[in-house]
């Protein structure tokens, strides 16, 4: 049974991949599983189709090092190496991960964080003391790592080869710069995944008020900003004391993070590429009407006839069966384990049926992989980048999988077709250099306007558009300075 779902669910992400081509608190994962069946999953060999082209290489023991971020909120402890073997599949994929690489390669490879990790990179890179090989940080800390001159441009290296699927290609477009790359988002970790936003749907609801499967509409290329409150609209009841509070039902639960992301989801960043220079600039101005146009329609989703339950017990609301969506990150799939309803998974809805395809992002605290700009000597370089690669490639065919069964266990039904969209949700993400370069006011201009009922959009799009064009002005100064 086991490979049989692990089998099917490859194949599946395969078929997906080709054809697809703001933080919040962390949830309290304290949900017991039913126990109905055995959620475990093996690390075992499979083959995906998807190989990397590395050559057959010794390294004669030598000792890479994985350097995280640690302390407190958001880390990088996704990454760690586990101590053994434990017969869990999440916990053993990635495991075997590490042991296949170090066989095949004749290396060991130590993974540790550290609380003070740009301090840490920072003087280890500038004294060339070489005391780890790659490093796991946040985009805020890879920013200014990168514009500090301190990573190697990842498009330089010979064993890369960014354009394989366990590299996330819409991070390798939007993230890039003149041809230069500085990170990556890969399959070594799961922590992207973790923080993408959403939407989840209580399927016993949808069976109750006979409304339409979400998964059909997104489907159907009928997912829209329109249908999804017309949807909510017929749902919300008083439980009879005559207030609206958290304790009534609600056809949308969310908080102002969450509401945030419907902008994305219309298709909407702060900032785009200029492909044909690979340089990227401040694009709201120039979609100010479709920018106004979401704000109308979010605006009455969240705030017009007590459809939305915003911020507080969202999470309680949806765990017993009062809110038919709930927006919120994949990390919170967890909490809803011994949820008696069932659940489904969709993306956000696109703001019209004529946007080229469904949009979603992940908040700033993603960690994400760079490799160091040491002063190296010949070979040295070469082999940080094959392990590098060797890993990403590695991942894809264990931890992915893997992943996905353990996100999706303890459910009462399971349906694969939540697997196909989370792969989909994977593919449709956005990532905003304008966001994550930290724009000022710009950065938050979602939020702002999703947090309130009256937006006043033209006047804060021009007061933030000032401020944020200077910032990034300095920012794209120093990238055109680096080597």
């Amino acid at each position: 049974m086991k490979n049989r779902i692990l089998s099917l669910l490859i194949a599946l992400l395969t078929v997906f991949t080709v054809a697809l081509s703001g933080c919040t608190d962390k949830p309290d994962v304290t949900g017991t599983e039913p126990g109905t069946e055995d959620n475990t999953v093996t690390a075992a060999e499979e083959d995906t189709g998807v190989h990397d082209d590395l050559p057959e290489m010794n390294f004669n023991n030598y000792t890479y090092r994985i350097i995280g971020q640690g302390g407190a909120g958001w880390t990088a402890s996704d990454m760690l190496r586990p101590e053994k073997l434990t017969e869990d599949g999440f916990n053993d994929a990635k495991l075997k991960r590490y042991l296949n690489i170090e066989e095949r390669f004749g290396v060991k490879i130590e993974t540790y964080l550290s609380e003070t990790v740009y301090s840490v990179i920072q003087g280890a890179i500038l004294s060339n003391d070489h005391s780890f090989d790659l490093i796991n940080m946040d985009t805020g800390n890879t920013s200014s790592a990168a514009l500090a001159g301190l990573l190697c441009n990842l498009n330089e290296l010979e064993y890369l080869d960014l354009s394989k699927p366990y590299y996330d290609q819409n991070y390798v477009h939007d993230m890039s710069f003149e041809g230069k790359l500085f990170s990556a988002v890969t399959d070594i970790t799961t922590m992207d995944m973790y923080v993408t936003w959403i939407m989840m749907y209580n399927k016993d609801m949808i069976d109750r008020y006979d409304l339409e499967s979400p998964y059909d509409l997104v489907q159907n290329n009928q997912w829209t900003f329109d249908k999804f409150n017309e949807m909510i609209k017929d749902v919300s009841a008083d439980n009879g004391d005559g207030r609206w509070d958290e304790k009534d039902t609600y056809g949308f639960a969310a908080h102002t993070g969450s509401a945030g992301n419907f902008f994305y989801a219309a298709g909407l960043t702060i900032c785009s590429k200029d492909d044909a220079t690979d340089i990227p600039y401040i694009s709201l101005g120039e979609k100010s009407e479709t920018l106004a146009l979401a704000s109308e329609k979010i605006t009455d989703i969240v705030y017009n006839g007590n459809k939305t339950l915003m911020n507080n017990q969202i999470i309680e609301a949806f765990s017993e069966g009062r809110a038919l969506f709930l927006a919120e990150i994949t990390g919170y799939l967890d909490v809803f384990r011994s949820m008696e309803d069932n659940f489904g998974i969709v993306p956000y809805p696109k703001l019209s049926s004529s946007q080229e395809r469904y949009c979603t992002t992940n908040s700033n605290c993603i960690m994400v992989f760079s490799i160091p700009a040491f002063s190296y000597k010949q070979g040295e370089l070469e082999r940080s980048s094959m392990i590098f690669e060797g890993l990403n490639s590695e991942s894809y065919k264990l931890i992915r999988p893997a992943y996905y069964i353990d996100v999706l266990k303890g459910k009462q039904t399971r349906d694969y077709r939540d697997y196909e969209m989370l792969d989909l949700i994977r593919n449709s993400r956005v990532y905003d250099f304008g966001l994550f370069n930290d724009l000022g006011k710009l950065t938050g201009i979602f939020a702002s306007l999703a947090s309130t009922k009256n937006p006043k959009v033209s006047s804060l799009l021009k007061k933030c558009i000032t401020a944020g064009e200077k910032k990034m002005d300095g920012i794209l100064e120093k990238y055109q300075s680096i080597s």
